[in-house]
């Protein structure tokens, strides 16, 4: 049994506020009772010795027969001595019989005029008593004085039965919270040992785990964040190997290309000049598709670190979208597209990078153009609130359903040898995505199988400022 796991800890600390409450709850209720019953016993002690020294005058043989009287009545000893101290009355008490002279003490404090309470254990019977002892006076002369006594044994042993019961009560209710400490401690504690323990096996590699926790509470948000931790990392291992698998493709076509034409080249197997500039322009295009290759890696790798840096300044979003419309025009007209734009009047000028926006346009106008093989691409542009809204539109081979969850994920590429053959390496749209985020605009993408694409960018007009909650 491992004392530091959660059930035990969860368990002492539930204990431990069954404690801090129960037991000072308990001790406050035996105060309460103890204090009811001594103040209750002292007042009416006090009280019956004021009247009986008020009314007493000159103690004599009659006025002790009525004190042995009320006596049997009060259940109290109410002892009378006379102006040397000898008892008058008669009661049960072994050191105060009739004609026994008082302790030395009592006498004393009698004559001088004093009240006075004190505890009284009786030698003979051990019964302890509360005393109250008053002096009797006549035109303030000491003429003797009153003793009462009042048995305190039973309050004892009530005060003792109070204390029992609730010593009772408090081990009655430790022995119920500790049961309710083990349920609810093995109820809190189970889904975290389901969820470390399915922590574990991630770690270990087991990326299909799951965390079966049915609640709503933070507990359950936890697992399903732990589910989708599982999720994002199975999704992240399945792209990283057919990323490598890809690049490892991408890479050795350019390079076999290059090394091919330049050994044709180094060893002048080429019949004439045009040949010699068809396998020219054959290795300044596989170079350049290598770099674009190469720089795409090498942005992804800045994204994912933190260290893609921005360079704003307030920019034409016209000037760029023209811009990124002529880099993308020539290819368009090669396979007979219809290329075209529209742009609002009084489009704003907007605080941001406008090298990263005309790269994300470029990537998603050259996507358009090579995923089209007939029909037009649409781009444009208006102002909506605080953002600046650009769509791009295509008539091309569109992308399926199933698919448009991931196509901004890192690595992946729809249809796979489609991809290759149109160039892509599927990074491009990935790199899109967190250009927009860092530029705190959003992007949208609707598409169907066959039927075309479309990509709705909102970009805010200031990008400092985080993205509100305006109205799609």
């Amino acid at each position: 049994m491992n004392v530091k796991s959660i059930v035990w800890k969860l368990g002492l600390t539930i204990m431990l506020l069954f404690l801090i409450v129960l037991l000072p709850f308990g001790f406050s209720i035996y105060s309460i009772f103890s204090g009811v019953y001594s103040t209750q016993v002292h007042e009416n002690v006090n009280e019956l010795s004021l009247n009986l020294s008020k009314k007493a005058i000159g103690p004599d043989r009659k006025q002790a027969e009525f004190y042995e009287y009320l006596s049997t009545i009060t259940e109290k000893d109410i002892v009378l001595v006379d102006k040397n101290g000898k008892v008058l009355s008669t009661n049960h008490l072994s050191q105060f019989k009739k004609g026994v002279t008082i302790p030395e003490d009592l006498y004393v404090r009698l004559r001088e005029s004093e009240h006075f309470e004190r505890g009284y254990t009786d030698p003979k019977t051990k019964e302890y008593f509360f005393t109250v002892g008053r002096p009797i006076l006549e035109e303030n002369k000491f003429k003797g004085g009153i003793l009462v006594f009042a048995s305190i044994d039973e309050i004892h042993r009530s005060l003792h039965n109070v204390r029992n019961w609730i010593l009772i009560t408090i081990i009655g209710s430790i022995f119920l919270a500790l049961g309710f400490t083990l349920f609810v401690s093995k109820k809190l504690s189970s889904p975290l040992i389901k969820m470390e323990k399915a922590t574990r096996a991630i770690a270990k590699g087991n990326l299909d785990t799951k965390v079966n926790v049915a609640s709503q509470d933070e507990v359950g948000s936890l697992a399903k964040a732990i589910n989708d931790l599982s999720i994002e990392l199975n999704n992240y291992r399945k792209n990283r190997s057919e990323f490598l698998a890809n690049i490892s493709h991408e890479l050795r076509t350019p390079t076999s290309y290059l090394k091919g034409y330049a050994q044709l080249l180094r060893k002048h197997q080429y019949k004439n000049k045009e040949e010699l500039e068809s396998y020219s322009s054959i290795i300044e295009s596989e170079a350049e598709r290598l770099a674009k290759l190469i720089q795409d890696l090498f942005e992804l790798s800045k994204m994912e670190e933190g260290r893609l840096e921005l360079y704003l300044q307030h920019v034409d979003v016209e000037e760029i979208i023209e811009q990124s419309v002529r880099k993308v025009m020539l290819k368009a007209k090669e396979k007979n597209l219809d290329l075209s734009y529209h742009i609002d009047d009084e489009l704003p000028l907007i605080f941001s990078d406008g090298s990263r926006i005309e790269q994300v346009l470029f990537n998603l106008l050259e996507n358009a153009v090579n995923y089209t093989e007939k029909g037009s691409i649409y781009l444009s542009a208006w102002t909506e609130k605080d953002h600046v809204c650009i769509l791009i539109q295509d008539t091309g081979i569109g992308i399926p359903e199933d698919e448009l969850p991931f196509i901004f994920d890192r690595f992946h590429r729809v249809e796979k040898s489609r991809s290759r053959k149109m160039g892509g390496t599927g990074l491009g749209l990935s790199i899109v995505s967190e250009i927009i985020k860092l530029l705190k605009g959003s992007i949208e993408v609707q598409s169907k199988g066959g039927n075309g694409t479309s990509f709705l960018i909102h970009l805010p007009l200031d990008s400092t400022i985080e993205e509100s909650n305006h109205e799609r």
